[in-house]
């Protein structure tokens, strides 16, 4: 099933960790700002905007 990893800024080294530690090194993944659960539901939308294209990307293999 094809899935698309989106993490947070704080957690890229973990992201990064988890890939090379399951044999996937260059395991592509989407970066948006950190945090989440204290953020106006405006702001996780232009956040969410901002990465579609690159999301969208990834779910057809023409982006990494």
């Amino acid at each position: 099933m094809p899935a698309v990893v989106i993490i947070t800024e704080p957690f890229v080294s973990s992201a990064q960790a988890m890939a090379v530690a399951h044999g996937l090194p260059d395991y592509p993944f989407v970066v948006i700002p950190h945090p989440i659960a204290a953020t106006a539901s405006n702001t996780l939308q232009g956040w969410a905007d901002q990465v579609a294209d690159q999301v969208a990307g990834m779910f057809l293999h023409t982006t990494g």
